[in-house]
């Protein structure tokens, strides 16, 4: 039986769907946030929290890890065995969780995302070069901005080079209607496990104040709560603001509220090449499992015309990237430079990350940036 509770959050526009037992929820909107608040603690209790696994599962070690668990002490944690992040795409993407991917209109964020699930599906053991770590060889694509047939054209390309049987290629399932979308993710996890989930696009889903950061939060609570049930990554695809190439690559390009960015462990940019739109820079802007040189330059990637992406094993700083020598660029670089400060990198190091000359440029950068703050 099939019953739909309106939230009593009201204006927050929540609909709690009780299938069989199983608790879901497809949120809209989240205007009052404590409103919510309350309806999320009664939602996700220990007992019907969408991210419980009933089933206990081991993990790569052996050990089970029940997330229903209230609270663990830190033996309990210790005793786990686990020594480092479980990774997707070794040294880039993790496993579990949420990652997005962002940037400015035409740089092929979309063809990326699907040639990686194509990659996904096929089993492939490498994907750009870095080791592929499949569990399930499956995926899930949520495309809001294309339909089936505008869809249909970029898989078929990127296969002449991929080559994946049919019977591989099931694997990747589509979904062009985004209505009621946690629902859907939640039974088609339950009949088949995947590796993936990608949201093309963030901005078609959410339909609350983009600028809203308790909104934004806790709209994406329910796909973190959804990955860890399922112990799959959700990536979503977000677009950057007007003008951005005219700056460093940077976690701040991003459209909206540091909300979405805060809930996001990775955060990739991609961007064209200035001088040949045949390449590609993917720019790890944020990556909380990721050291800090990883986050410094881009991976340049050679775009095929099979519309697939090929690592060229160059790496560019990323002050090479923007295209303006702008007063804002100046923020950006300023910014970018009390990062590298903090992750240890010396002024000459940092000369050349963000494309100056001289370590003495840097200390200019500095003293003009902070003049200018203290006025």
């Amino acid at each position: 039986m099939m019953q739909n509770t309106t939230s009593p959050a009201g204006i927050a526009g929540q609909k709690v769907i009780n299938v069989d037992g199983d608790m879901l929820l497809s949120m809209n909107k989240c205007s009052d946030f404590e409103a919510d608040r309350q309806v999320m603690k009664g939602l996700f209790d220990l007992e019907n929290a969408p991210n419980n696994i009933t089933d206990e599962e081991p993990n790569d070690k052996g050990d089970v890890l029940t997330l229903n668990k209230e609270f663990y002490t830190a033996s309990e944690l210790l005793n786990m065995g686990i020594t480092e992040i479980p990774m997707l795409v070794d040294g880039l993407i993790h496993k579990v969780g949420l990652a997005a991917i962002a940037g400015s209109s035409d740089t092929g964020k979309s063809t990326f995302l699907r040639n990686l699930c194509l990659n996904v599906c096929a089993g492939n053991d490498e994907f750009l070069g870095f080791k592929l770590n499949t569990e399930h060889k499956s995926a899930i694509y949520v495309s809001t901005e294309d339909d089936g047939y505008a869809t249909a054209i970029s898989p078929k390309k990127q296969n002449k080079r991929l080559g994946i049987s049919p019977e591989k290629a099931d694997n990747l399932r589509f979904v062009f209607d985004s209505y009621n979308l946690i629902s859907k993710l939640e039974a088609m996890l339950s009949d088949k496990r995947a590796d993936i989930i990608v949201i093309d696009a963030f901005s078609d889903i959410y339909d609350g104040g983009i600028n809203d950061v308790n909104q934004v939060r806790c709209f994406l609570d329910t796909y973190y709560r959804l990955a860890n049930k399922y112990k799959c990554l959700v990536m979503f695809l977000h677009h950057c603001g007007k003008h951005t190439d005219d700056k460093i690559p940077s976690k701040h390009n991003l459209i909206g509220s540091q909300g979405f960015e805060g809930k996001m462990r990775l955060v990739l940019e991609l961007r064209n090449d200035l001088a040949d739109t045949n390449y590609k820079h993917l720019c790890c802007v944020k990556g909380n499992y990721l050291p800090a040189d990883s986050k410094n330059e881009s991976y340049k990637l050679k775009f095929t015309e099979d519309l697939t992406f090929e690592y060229t094993g160059e790496r560019v700083p990323f002050g090479h990237l923007k295209k303006n020598d702008d007063d804002d660029s100046d923020r950006q670089k300023y910014e970018l430079v009390k990062q590298l400060q903090t992750d240890g990198k010396s002024t000459r190091e940092i000369a050349e990350i963000i494309g100056y000359k001289s370590a003495g440029s840097v200390s200019k950068l500095i003293q003009r940036m902070e003049t200018k703050e203290s006025a």
